[in-house]
């Protein structure tokens, strides 16, 4: 097995991050857990898998925990992250446990964000607009709109798939 199995999830986990307003005296916590979906299936059906390895088109889950753990309620919440390259995200797994929760999608390393990414290509000679495909999502996000009261917690996920690279990788607008 490559080296880029073993490292996928610590990189996913590694680069997520949270920002909130009035966040003095928080100590806003962020737990991210990813669990190999694939893998418990075929290990539910009697099929034992010998390793822990993400295997190609295995489908991995991504729990993304944010607890407040200040006295103050927390506005402005932003939890991003990025999808590692050779992860594809798996369209409408998005989840959050706050219906006031908007989850975004960016396509261009996190340097812009929508709910449908979209994209102008030029098609026998003329420009149109066309939805980007999940696949190539280099980033998720989710913006809470109200404020996160002290010490609750808002649970997000989403699902990848292993899959090869097909995207160019994209920097993100920080590095």
């Amino acid at each position: 097995m490559s080296s880029i199995q073993r490292i996928l999830g610590a990189l996913a986990l590694c680069a997520a991050t949270v920002t909130a307003v009035n966040a003095q005296g928080a100590t806003p916590s962020l737990v991210i857990r990813a669990f190999n979906v694939t893998a418990g299936t075929d290990a539910d059906r009697g099929a034992a898998r010998r390793d822990t390895l993400a295997r190609m088109g295995d489908v991995l889950r991504y729990d993304l925990a944010f607890a407040n753990s200040g006295d103050q309620p927390l506005r402005g919440v932003v939890v991003a992250d990025p999808i590692p390259l050779g992860l594809h995200f798996v369209a409408n797994s998005a989840r959050a446990s706050r219906g006031d929760a908007r989850v975004e999608y960016s396509a261009d390393g996190g340097r812009t964000w929508s709910t449908e990414p979209i994209e102008n290509v030029m098609v026998d000679g003329r420009s149109i607009t066309r939805p980007i495909a999940p696949d190539r999502y280099t980033h998720i996000r989710w913006s809470i709109v109200g404020t996160v009261a002290p010490h609750a917690t808002v649970t997000a996920e989403f699902a990848a798939r292993f899959a090869p690279a097909t995207r160019d990788p994209v920097r993100s607008p920080t590095q």
